[in-house]
């Protein structure tokens, strides 16, 4: 007779879901103990079953979940409703383009909980209506630091000579800041970023570094979300 599975609980963001048979849905959710993993909710699309109506993104989930393979059973699931807003559907693109980073980024079953803690002050910021553009842009540069793939703020990729305010740079992605004549970006706005004085940034300019960050991070593989946004415009 085989062993039982051992039964797991944890706290959990929804990532992202597709249908499974006709009534079952398979999610990619974002674990405080494990990182990411899929869970199946067995029945989940039955208006009667116990999981009908839960497994909702942008809120943290409760659940209780055993199996052994990748793909593990979601057995039960409750919602924290504290910071839950429905006002978050006016920044749903944001939002989701937040998710389609780290299920493209992050990998299965490696625990970030400081990451997970990240991404749960980010919902929070958002629900209490703070500067979007400037939320977005912290947790983007704070997702490379925790990935591993942060930048260097402190000093110029040709010579090695420290960052000067007064001095223009452009930005390589795959290596970091170079000083240019007549370049828009300042080396103040580099201490800036560095600093996290984002908001004394041009937002054109900041939102240039991190997206070409990212994109060199995603080997140039274009988001569903920034396609869907920029069809919208």
């Amino acid at each position: 007779m085989g062993t039982m599975s051992q039964v797991n609980t944890d706290e959990c963001f929804l990532l992202h879901q597709r249908s499974y048979g006709e009534t079952s849905l398979i999610s990619e959710v974002f674990t405080r103990k494990k990182g990411k993993m899929s869970l199946i909710a067995k029945g989940a699309k039955n208006p009667k079953s116990k999981f009908f109506g839960y497994l909702v993104p942008f809120c943290k989930l409760n659940v209780t979940y055993s199996g052994r393979s990748d793909l593990k059973t979601l057995t039960s699931i409750d919602r924290d409703l504290t910071n839950f807003n429905k006002t978050l559907s006016k920044k749903t693109y944001s939002l989701l383009y937040i998710n389609e980073l780290l299920i493209k980024l992050l990998p299965k079953d490696a625990s970030h909980e400081e990451l997970f803690e990240l991404y749960e002050n980010f919902l929070k910021d958002v629900t209490e209506e703070k500067n979007l553009e400037i939320t977005l842009r912290h947790f983007e540069l704070d997702l490379l630091d925790m990935l591993g793939y942060g930048l260097d703020f402190e000093r110029d990729i040709d010579n090695n000579e420290n960052i000067q305010e007064q001095e223009r740079y452009s930005f390589i992605s795959e290596k970091g800041f170079r000083k240019t004549d007549n370049a828009d970006l300042t080396g103040e706005d580099i201490i800036n970023i560095k600093n996290r004085n984002l908001a004394n940034v041009p937002k054109i300019l900041l939102k240039e570094i991190t997206s070409k960050a990212i994109s060199f991070c995603l080997d140039g593989v274009e988001l569903s979300s920034r396609q869907i946004f920029r069809s919208i415009k």
